[in-house]
């Protein structure tokens, strides 16, 4: 819960932004010449900017969980339950967050298309 609020909104940037991109890779038309190098540039420096932000968020979250985590070992849980923990805390957000993306990116494309 305590991770929640940390990670969110960090989430739902990444997630907002993967929603344009997949729509704007939807609405694409190679013979518009609008799109150029500068707009590539920009669309990769965002999308970058959002999984730095991600990533930044995850890693002080890995931080504030330090002190649990050396608990947990030193109560001698094993490592491989920690390990596992996190990659099912991570595959939760992937099952339920991709899907609602790709949802979300093909009903806001759904009206621009012709």
């Amino acid at each position: 819960m305590e991770e929640a609020s940390r990670i969110g909104a960090p989430l739902g940037i990444l997630c907002a932004v993967a929603s344009g991109a997949y729509t704007m890779a939807v609405l694409y038309d190679p013979a518009d010449s609008s799109f150029g190098p500068l707009t590539t540039l920009g669309a990769a420096l965002v999308a970058g900017c959002a999984v730095a932000t991600l990533l930044t968020a995850a890693v002080e979250a890995r931080q504030a969980r330090a002190a649990t985590t050396a608990a947990l070992l030193r109560l001698g849980a094993p490592s491989t339950a920690l390990r596992s923990a996190a990659a099912l805390r991570a595959g939760a957000l992937a099952a339920m967050f991709v899907p609602l993306t790709l949802t979300v990116a093909a009903l806001a494309a759904l009206p621009l298309t012709p």
